[in-house]
């Protein structure tokens, strides 16, 4: 054993090697006889503390323990989600075939027909368990679906009301033609649709031959749009016939009362848009009321129209001139001329002529003080000049056309 310890008289340093506690030594300085203490071994304290100190594995080893923790945790969610879903799943599918059953039950093969196709359709998804389950199901397919169809034709078939219901033909169409359990239905479901065509067609022409005899040139230019709209679902052997026919009734109502209204002309202080775009509906909305024939852009026969008996021609001539009180702004003069021409014959012309009102009434107090005080043109304030004009002129335009001729009166023509 070696080591020191302090003499406890002079409190030198005494040396020992070899000696165990409780043997006796000399002090080297004050040669005191001393007995030996018991030392602790040097290094206890570090090898103390090895023995004590964690493992590099143990957070490795917790680590994997709460991986596969959360991994069991997991799979018995999956699972108990799956299960839950497999649950959802089949209650599903027992409410649709249960609903399909108590539909076919009641006559309403349609509703039937959607709820057996929906129970499908979740079945195919369920798994192969399900498709199994459902066969004796599915068997009941092709009746309910023939069934439902054959319903559809034959109310179809019958119905002879107007419009013709076109898009209910093409859904049926569409519908034989990609369902396998109709495929044998397919050359049926065209040949009813192609008698129906031609009876509503042949229907259309002659309602539109009796309005047109009676002067009623509207209705009777609405049968010839509808049968026009059909005419392209015909087959190519039928198809021109029945246009040549339907063109011939076109051609006759629009040279007796078609009109075209001319793009309005002459000179616009802000451009011809407010015309065409608040004017020319108004003229469409007296025209028609009059008895003539406006031109149609969504009618078929739109291009006949190049040969109406009538025009409407507006003329407009719009300026700037004279002065807002004692201020440099502008006002609005507009000199209109709307005429109703055959021909080269004048049968009825208005000539309204407006200016800016002074004062601008309801003119803003704000507005008017800035008016007042300024050298200076202000662009805002000559548009409300303007739009003051524009709404005057539109006025006298609605009350000169409450005097147009109707079709029905105009005299000096010779109208067939």
């Amino acid at each position: 054993m070696g080591g020191s310890f302090a003499c406890p008289e002079c409190g030198s340093d005494v040396e020992m090697r070899g000696l165990a506690p409780g043997r006796q030594v000399r002090c080297a300085f004050c040669h005191r006889l001393l007995e030996v203490p018991f030392l602790p071994r040097a290094g206890s304290r570090t090898w103390q503390g090895r023995r004590i100190k964690r493992p590099k594995w143990v957070p490795w080893a917790w680590a994997g323990l709460g991986l596969l923790l959360v991994a069991v945790l997991g799979a018995g969610a999956i699972k108990f989600l799956r299960r839950h879903y497999d649950t959802v799943q089949d209650h599903s599918i027992n409410r649709l075939l249960e609903s399909s059953r108590v539909h076919e039950a009641g006559g309403r093969i349609g509703e039937a027909l959607v709820d057996l196709d929906a129970a499908l359709d979740l079945a195919g998804k369920a798994g192969p368990e399900w498709s199994k389950r459902i066969e004796r199901h599915r068997a009941r397919r092709p009746d309910l679906a023939r069934s439902d169809a054959l319903a559809i034709l034959s109310a179809l078939s019958r119905d002879q009301s107007t419009p013709f219901r076109l898009g209910d033909w093409l859904n049926l169409i569409a519908r034989v033609s990609r369902d396998p359990d109709l495929a044998a239905m397919g050359t049926t479901v065209d040949e009813r649709f192609q008698d129906s065509l031609v009876n509503q067609i042949g229907h259309e022409l002659s309602a539109a031959r009796q309005l047109l005899k009676s002067g009623n040139i509207s209705a009777s230019m609405n049968a010839c749009d509808r049968s026009g709209a059909l005419l392209a679902h015909l087959p190519k052997t039928a198809e021109p016939a029945f246009r040549r026919d339907t063109e011939a009734v076109v051609s006759e109502l629009i040279r007796a009362a078609g009109i075209t209204v001319v793009v309005p002309q002459g000179r616009f202080v802000y451009g011809s848009n407010t015309y065409v775009s608040e004017l020319l509906p108004l003229l469409d909305i007296a025209l028609v009321a009059g008895g003539y024939l406006p031109k149609r852009e969504s009618s078929p026969w739109r291009d006949l129209w190049r040969n109406s008996r009538f025009a409407m021609r507006l003329d407009v001539e719009e300026t700037q001139d004279g002065q807002y009180l004692s201020s440099p702004n502008r006002l609005t003069l507009i000199h209109a001329e709307l005429s109703l021409i055959s021909g080269d014959q004048v049968i009825w012309r208005t000539t309204p002529q407006v200016r800016s009102a002074v004062p601008l009434p309801k003119l803003p107090a704000h507005l008017a003080r800035k008016i007042a005080v300024s050298s200076e043109r202000s662009d805002e304030f000559e548009r409300l000049l303007y739009k003051n004009a524009r709404d005057q002129i539109d006025q006298k335009f609605r009350l000169a056309l409450a005097s147009l001729p109707p079709w029905s009166s105009v005299t000096g023509l010779d109208i067939r």
